[in-house]
């Protein structure tokens, strides 16, 4: 699994996730902008990129950029739009993994996606019990400010046992084609639960609670990132009938396509650089940023 390794284009990642910042820090100071501005639709898609794999939580920032940018229109539908875009951020990154699930599948080796099954349940189950009372949280920046102090704590915990476990020289790697235990998924799987909540990063929560149980850095990234194929991809379209009813307001298909994309791309960088801060163990950074995050958004927010 080579892209693990040293990853040369880092020059070209960090510069990029730079630029994204400045965009979205020049439409913040132009003041007051108009809804479904295209301006502030292509900010939100580098926020969502940048977020959603680094363990900062993407639904708090995009919470808190719709109230700073004051996006009023496409709602749930173009929050869907941007997630499929790092969905497939996802794929390419882990394309190796993904073909291999079909291989095994064309072979008839189902102990990885019964894995994933597993993984997926506890995510299934909150988010069709707690629906709506998610929906209702995901309008409010003071939920998403709860949410990133939830973000930091697990960041934090996780951290320290990643660190016991390196110099204990105890950590664990199933790329090589063992399956993991079932009650990895579970325990994964119920970070990932919990992670509906906005504010709370389903990367941060669920790649900590690998560092509990022992997991490697890479591995603990790569099962949270194939764990979240079929949470993503389910919550999506289980939202898409809702998403077309509601529509994307006066912002044009093409314009929602494009963010898309370039949620996808940027969220591809975002993704490559968590895999360097992971070996780094630069948790603490993001958990302090998390934690001054939820501070503003609890003081700020509605």
């Amino acid at each position: 699994m080579a892209w693990l390794g040293d990853w040369n284009e880092l020059s070209v990642a960090l510069p990029l996730q730079e630029a994204a910042a400045e965009v979205v820090a020049e439409v913040a100071a132009a003041g007051a902008v108009e809804p479904a501005s295209t301006a502030a639709i292509f900010a939100l898609a580098v926020v969502q990129g940048l977020t959603e794999f680094l363990p900062v939580s993407s639904s708090g920032h995009l919470a808190i950029g719709r109230e700073v940018l004051n996006v009023q229109e496409g709602g749930l539908a173009l929050d869907v739009a941007l997630h499929v875009g790092t969905l497939l951020a996802i794929v390419v990154a882990f394309r190796k993994d993904v073909v291999q699930l079909f291989k095994d599948l064309a072979k008839g080796e189902f102990r990885m996606w019964i894995w994933l099954i597993v993984a997926t349940i506890p995510v299934g189950l909150i988010g069709v019990l707690g629906k709506d009372k998610i929906a209702e949280a995901a309008g409010t920046v003071r939920a998403a400010g709860v949410g990133l102090f939830l973000t930091a704590t697990f960041l934090m915990i996780g951290e320290r046992f990643r660190r016991r476990h390196e110099q204990r020289e105890a950590t664990v790697d199933y790329s090589s084609g063992a399956a993991p235990p079932l009650a990895l998924a579970l325990f994964m799987g119920c970070a990932q639960a919990v992670a509906i909540w906005p504010g709370i990063s389903r990367s941060g929560s669920t790649i900590s609670m690998g560092f509990v149980r022992g997991l490697a850095s890479t591995e603990a990234a790569r099962l949270s990132f194939l764990m979240s194929l079929p949470a993503i991809s389910g919550a999506a379209i289980m939202e898409l009938p809702h998403a077309f009813e509601a529509g994307f307001g006066s912002i044009s298909p093409g314009v929602v396509i494009a963010a898309a994309a370039v949620a996808g791309l940027v969220g591809w960088a975002a993704l490559k650089t968590l895999l360097i801060v992971l070996k780094k163990g630069s948790f603490p950074y993001f958990a302090a940023y998390c934690a001054l995050l939820g501070t503003a958004a609890l003081l700020l927010g509605s």
